[in-house]
């Protein structure tokens, strides 16, 4: 199976896309900079960002043991892992500062400025409430640069602005920052001393990946920008971003309310200021889907990292709606050709019908080919045998369209369905009539697997369990057994002669249940129903069921049998053995009710008969 998380391995042909981050990330002129790389979950913004990390690290490699050597500087920095343990603001500028004070990278000069920085810098002091609430974005333009405002006029401004603030934080953070010298000069300090600690490493570029951003939560979101600005005057700096841009700028504008009278979106104003170079990676299209599973599926299959390489080569040359196909590895890679095929038909056959149905996204595709393979060997350790691609064609269906799904598993459907399938003119009593003009079930019927002439029950007992609560035996009936069961039911002569009729067709399993359920239904009544009492026994006789019925029948309580009831047993008991005749005419005596009807049936046939021998 597949990992689910970020990869260096470029699945998804992100080459493109990581030149442009690299680019721009190393470019001492554009910095300091702050790249955003948007996408929804499960985009492969992560992966994005470990593949740019790892193309930065392959441009400007470390040489050799020698200290002071790094020019570029690659740090991870993952928010939600902080969010409720540890201030976010104050794990960032660590994370930056701790990085400069790596013994194995630096030297000892360059270290212990790191560390003495790290002690020497109070980020409260340096963030304060002014952060919190982000004053400096919306009165000022600038980190930290107040204008001449008075208090008053601030704090009407203010307050028609910033949900949670108060008249007194507003004066407390401007008393702060206008009266307290050392307070206003704390960040310019910072600054000053953290371009010497550079300029002594003699790292060219610091390059700080953030991921996870959009699962935090706001007050995060917002310290995590704050803590990067304080950085973002000093060259050689860059951020990268990966997060869900709808996401962030919700959690912008669940801090602050919109403006009163202006149409100003402060989501999207705020992450604008913050964000300078916004990449937005594209939802796969269905030809891409089916590249990523088949790269998927060929990284288990060949062996040899060469081979896979070779496919990823291929993969690398073609265009995001081009398809990739046996035609393309039997020209480039032809060596390789027959262990693919297998591989390929299932990327196919699945892509068809995933690739729309997921909007593109390469997590979903990787946890349907998990939940694909999981199943497999779930089967195995129950010695059942599940094949590939009717798992494939029934997971989509379950996954995606579940009354479908339950449509086509349901056993007494299953000749209908063949009849669907073969594309047979449907009656207005075949449920697969109201499905036939479907564009998702016309899609998902063309893929080339057929399921009319496949016993589905395995398939569905591995399915997702709660397609199974509340599924009755009947449910795993034939339809010729489950007409059968009906028609036994139904109690009427003509019904009881037909399902008879019907006893050839039946497995021995289907025999089973529906000699199960028809006796539920006298079993679950406080007197007996005499007609399906007779069509019971009557179809037990004809299954070759006569010592299991004669058992279910002596285990209910003798006092729910009438006269009637024992009338319509007489046929029953002239089967039995003559032993069993009489246990079973006792256990009937028991029921003082039904003693006179037993001896009047005895007379009538001077002994017991017996047809078993």
């Amino acid at each position: 199976m597949w990992p689910d998380k970020e990869t260096e391995i470029d699945y998804l042909n992100f080459g493109y896309m990581v030149n442009m981050v690299a680019d721009i990330a190393t470019n001492r002129e554009l910095s300091p900079s702050t790249i955003g790389l948007y996408g929804d979950w499960g985009s492969g913004k992560s992966s994005l960002m470990k593949l740019a990390k790892k193309k930065i690290e392959e441009r400007k490699p470390i040489r050799g043991t020698k200290k002071n050597s790094v020019k570029t500087l690659c740090i991870e920095f993952n928010g939600w892992l902080f969010e409720g343990y540890e201030d976010a603001k104050t794990s960032l500028c660590g994370a930056i500062l701790d990085a400069l004070a790596n013994e194995k990278l630096f030297s000892k000069e360059v270290t212990d400025y790191a560390k003495g920085l790290i002690n020497k810098i109070d980020f409260k002091k340096i963030f304060g409430k002014g952060i919190k609430y982000g004053l400096d974005l919306f009165l000022t333009g600038g980190i930290y640069t107040l204008t001449d405002l008075t208090v008053s006029s601030i704090i009407s401004t203010v307050k028609s602005k910033f949900s949670e603030v108060q008249a007194r934080d507003i004066e407390e953070i401007l008393g702060l920052l206008k009266k307290d010298d050392n307070t206003r000069t704390e960040i310019k300090n910072f600054r000053e001393e953290f371009k010497k600690l550079l300029d002594k490493s003699k790292v060219e570029n610091v390059i700080v990946f953030i991921d996870e951003l959009d699962r935090c939560l706001p007050d995060t979101v917002l310290e995590v920008f704050e803590a990067m600005r304080l950085f973002l005057f000093v060259e050689g700096m860059s951020f990268v971003i990966g997060a869900d841009e709808r996401l962030i700028q919700y959690s912008i504008k669940s801090k602050y309310k919109e403006i009163p009278g202006n149409n100003l979106d402060i989501g999207k104003e705020y992450l604008e200021k913050v964000i300078q170079y916004p990449l937005y990676i594209p939802q796969l299209t269905r030809a891409e889907v089916n590249q990523y599973l088949a790269c998927l599926l060929l990284r288990q299959t060949l062996n040899s990292e060469d081979d896979f390489n070779k496919i990823l080569g291929i993969i690398y040359t073609l265009s995001p709606d081009q398809d990739f196909t046996m035609e393309l590895i039997n020209e480039q890679a032809q060596n390789l050709a027959d262990n693919c095929k297998e591989d390929m038909a299932l990327a196919r056959q699945i892509s068809s019908v995933l690739a729309p149905s997921i909007n593109g996204n390469p997590r979903q595709c990787k946890r349907f080919l998990n939940t694909l393979f999981m199943r497999i060997e779930l089967a195995k350790t129950r010695n059942v045998k599940l094949n590939k691609n009717i798992l494939a064609k029934l997971m989509l269906a379950e996954y995606f369209n579940p009354e479908f799904f339950k449509a086509v598993t349901k056993p007494e459907n299953r000749e209908l369905f063949k009849s669907f399938e073969e594309g047979e003119d449907l009656n207005d009593d075949n449920p697969f009539a109201a499905w036939i003009d479907k564009d998702w079930v016309k899609k998902w019927m063309l893929n080339g697997t057929k399921l009319g002439d496949e016993k589905l029950d395995k398939y569905v007992y591995f399915a997702d369990v709660k397609n199974r609560y509340g599924q009755s035996n009947l449910d795993m009936l034939s339809p010729t057994a489950r007409k059968c069961y009906e028609l036994l039911v139904d109690g009427t002569e003509t019904g009881r002669s037909m399902s008879l009729r019907l006893i050839d067709k039946l497995s021995t399993g289907e025999k089973a249940i529906i000699a199960s359920e028809v006796f539920a239904v006298i079993e679950n009544t406080s007197t007996i129903n005499v007609e399906v009492l007779r069509s019971y026994t009557d179809f037990c006789v004809a299954a070759g069921m006569i010592e299991e019925a004669l058992k279910k029948l002596m285990e209910q309580p003798v006092s729910k049998y009438n006269a009637a009831a024992c009338g319509q047993l007489a046929s029953f008991i002239t089967k039995l053995a003559p032993e069993e005749a009489k246990q079973f005419n006792d256990y009937l005596s028991t029921n003082p009710e039904l003693k006179t009807t037993i001896e009047r049936q005895a007379k009538l046939y001077s002994i017991i008969p017996s047809k078993k021998k």
